[in-house]
């Protein structure tokens, strides 16, 4: 199981889909560990995005399962 702490874009890059290749970036690497469980917190704001990208939302956390 992998935890992403922060992902955080400034306001001028956003939009760009920078944290989206990010988290393909993050997802890959972690798959080719094994690594089958990614969880994260989010805020307000990046809940959308990380929904869009398939993590489910968990009570405290965002889960993402392959």
């Amino acid at each position: 199981k992998a935890y992403i702490m922060n992902i955080n874009t400034a306001p001028e890059y956003r939009r760009q889909e920078i944290a989206i290749h990010t988290l393909d970036i993050l997802g890959k690497d972690a798959k080719a560990q094994g690594v089958l469980q990614i969880t994260l917190e989010a805020t307000y704001m990046g809940r959308p995005l990380y929904e869009r990208y398939g993590f489910a939302k968990m009570e405290d956390e965002m889960e993402l399962v392959w």
